[in-house]
């Protein structure tokens, strides 16, 4: 019997309790997943909290697990990194490729950051093109076969198949989970391979999905989406070096990337609504908050000068004005001007961007 859901958060991540189902995708529980879950320590305690993300991902363990807050926290600060972490292969207006630095993590699998982009579009839409799975079969002849088997504390059971002739078809099993992003403008799916043990292998060739990102979120403005996949996998193609699959991943990516491109075109000019949509902000809304956000730094200005004009300085405060602003006789004044103080403003400024701060940030400067 599946636990109770819980939710949760990592950094500005919210775990979507339903998961895949919030997507508009049914489920189809395996009784080996069901049976074997319950054999398994599935609970968010491990004694593998103060290992580092990559190797407890490079570790069968993980595959018996389910996914954490602390991990996906971990997660974050690996897709978050930058030049130091990612190397740029390729860059244009459409995608940028990078890759790890360190080859060797994953035994030397392709450890990619891919960044794509969709104009004229909604988050909404392109997380309907990754995830929602009727719908994909629909136009992506690559993949298909998806099955949610189980589903346990917000992760789902993901079983789906790849066609790549002229091989074998390849599977995964993995943990999934669905998070939205908490401004309204974005989604992420994360998954990593789960334990053959929870749906034996078929007669594709059993893939490894070390770990899979997928951060979709909406542009400021909302007339485009900017989509990011961390991934790194193991197709088991032993004759195949390492070294040409990697030289694939641009052009593959940017076949993708026109793919999605395509099929948001196509819900658009047949006016289909996509089941995830109440998962973001409506588009006026997004638009709204990005025309409040933009102005935020000017309303800064505004209030410093009016505490400023406010204040009758004394010689401490003359020295340092932004020392008074931050005086109590300052917080003071500003609740009586119903406005937060300025140290506040700019404490906000500096820990969010402004895009990300939307409407409900912007008013919280009131009191």
């Amino acid at each position: 019997m599946a636990l109770a859901e819980e939710t949760w958060q990592a950094g500005p991540w919210q775990l979507v309790p339903d998961g895949l189902s919030a997507i508009g995708n049914e489920r189809t529980p395996g009784r080996m997943a069901e049976e074997t879950f319950a054999s398994f320590q599935t609970t968010c305690e491990s004694e593998e909290d103060n290992v580092d993300l990559i190797t407890r991902l490079s570790s069968s363990s993980s595959a018996t697990r389910l996914i954490t807050q602390h991990e996906v926290e971990q997660l974050l600060w690996l897709t978050d990194a930058g030049d130091e972490v990612w190397e740029t292969i390729q860059s244009d207006d459409l995608t940028h490729v990078r890759r790890h630095r360190d080859r060797s993590l994953f035994g030397g699998s392709a450890f990619v950051k891919l960044t794509g982009r969709v104009a004229n579009a909604t988050a909404a839409q392109v997380a309907h093109c990754h995830m929602h799975f009727a719908d994909r079969a629909g136009w992506d002849k690559q993949m298909d076969g998806f099955k949610i088997l189980h589903h346990e504390k917000g992760n789902d059971l993901l079983y789906s198949v790849i066609h790549a002739p002229p091989l074998a078809d390849r599977d995964f099993l993995m943990h999934h989970t669905v998070f939205r992003h908490e401004s309204g403008r974005g989604l992420m799916f994360y998954s990593r391979s789960a334990d053959d043990s929870l749906y034996p292998p078929t007669r594709a060739v059993r893939a490894k999905q070390y770990v899979a990102a997928h951060q979709i979120m909406q542009d400021a403005d909302g007339r485009g989406v900017t989509f990011t996949t961390t991934t790194a996998m193991d197709p088991y193609i032993p004759f195949l070096p390492r070294w040409i699959m990697s030289l694939l991943v641009p052009s593959e990516f940017r076949r993708w990337v026109h793919a999605v491109d395509r099929r948001c075109k196509e819900l658009n000019r047949d006016g289909i609504k996509v089941p995830c949509s109440p998962l973001f902000l409506a588009e006026p809304e997004l638009r709204s908050a990005a025309t409040v956000a933009s102005g935020l730094l000017q309303e800064v200005e505004v209030r410093k000068d009016s505490l400023k004009s406010l204040a009758t300085c004394d010689d401490s405060t003359d020295s340092d004005p932004v020392g008074y602003l931050d005086s109590d006789l300052a917080s003071d004044t500003a609740v009586s001007l119903g406005v937060r103080p300025l140290s506040y403003l700019c404490r906000r400024v500096k820990s969010t961007t402004l895009t990300e701060m939307g409407c409900a940030s912007y008013e919280s400067i009131y009191s």
